[in-house]
């Protein structure tokens, strides 16, 4: 299993951005792999919701089905969910207050799929990509919750 932590500090109050993290149906125009959201609730996620998510990774595109597991009102956010061909992940969104802005940390705990052979994949290829991924993703929510056009 691969673990890693990302985080950026926004200057939004933590409920702004809480607000556009728990609608899912808004993750594409932060998250730039996330080709499609399939199935979302339609509103903020709740303990128990599901949803598709297909992201497109080096020109091949991957389907998630994730459960959300955890909710706490304009702080946490997690969510479990499973690939194509065993792959597992969970991702923890934690939103605190700091100063009059929030600080955004993405917790990310991931098994890839295709057993032994992803994971060696992964330590090779994937492993720093995901973690810049990352990086991009809570960059380009920085600039949405701050009304930052993209670059």
């Amino acid at each position: 299993m691969s673990k890693f932590v990302r985080e950026v500090v926004v200057s939004c109050p933590p409920n702004h951005v809480f607000d556009v993290l728990s609608n899912v149906e808004r993750l594409p125009e932060f998250s730039h792999l996330t080709v499609a959201i399939r199935n979302g609730p339609g509103r903020a996620l709740q303990v128990g919701d599901r949803f598709e998510q297909s992201v497109k990774v080096l020109g091949v595109e991957f389907d998630t089905d994730w459960e959300v597991t955890e909710v706490v009102a304009d702080s946490v956010i997690r969510v479990e969910g499973r690939s194509q061909h065993s792959g597992k992940a969970s991702l923890t969104q934690h939103v605190t207050a700091e100063g009059t802005g929030s600080r955004v940390s993405f917790e990310v705990d991931y098994d890839p799929p295709f057993g032994i052979l992803g994971e060696i994949a992964d330590k090779v290829v994937f492993e720093r990509r995901n973690e810049e991924d990352a990086e991009h993703i809570l960059a380009r929510l920085k600039e949405l919750c701050e009304g930052v056009p993209a670059s």
